[in-house]
C-alpha cells in the first residue's frame, strides 16, 4: 500500500506542476495579446483604414487649393484688364459720369467674387471605401 500511495503522490505532483504550467501559459497570453494573429489582424485593418483617410484628406486638400489658386489666378487676370482699362481712360482722358459708375460696378463685383465662397462643397458618400470589420 505504501508504495501505491507513492505513485498517487508522484502522479499528484505530476498534475500540480501541468498545471502551474498552464497557469503560466495563461499568464504569457495574457501579457502577449498584441502578438495573437486575430489582434494583429485588427491592427493593421487600423493602420490601412488611417492611412486611406489620410490619403483621401490630402487629396481633397489639394484639389481646394488648386481651386482657389484657379481662383485667385482668374480674380487677378480680370483685375488686371480692369486696372489697364482704367489707366488707358485715364491716359486718354475719355471718360464720363456713366463710365466712372460702371467702373466702381465692376470694382464692386470683383470684390464681392473674391469674397465669395467657391462653387465647391464636400461630399460625404454614404458608401464607405474602408470595409468595415466585427467580430463574429
Amino acid at each position: 500500500l505504501p508504495k501505491h500511495h507513492q505513485e498517487h503522490v508522484l502522479e499528484l505532483e505530476k498534475i500540480v506542476t501541468d498545471c502551474d504550467a498552464f497557469q503560466q501559459t495563461i499568464s504569457e497570453q495574457q501579457q502577449d495579446l498584441n502578438h495573437r494573429p486575430l489582434i494583429q489582424q485588427v491592427n493593421e485593418w487600423e493602420r490601412d483604414s488611417i492611412m486611406k483617410i489620410k490619403q483621401r484628406a490630402e487629396d481633397c486638400r489639394q484639389r481646394l487649393i488648386k481651386s482657389t489658386d484657379d481662383n485667385i489666378i482668374e480674380m487677378k487676370k480680370k483685375l488686371n484688364q480692369f486696372i489697364a482699362d482704367l489707366r488707358k481712360m485715364r491716359d486718354d482722358d475719355d471718360f464720363n459720369e456713366i463710365h466712372l459708375n460702371k467702373l466702381r460696378l465692376l470694382l464692386e463685383e470683383l470684390k464681392k467674387k473674391l469674397e465669395q465662397p467657391l462653387n465647391v462643397s464636400i461630399l460625404e458618400e454614404p458608401t464607405s471605401f474602408i470595409n468595415k470589420i466585427s467580430i463574429s
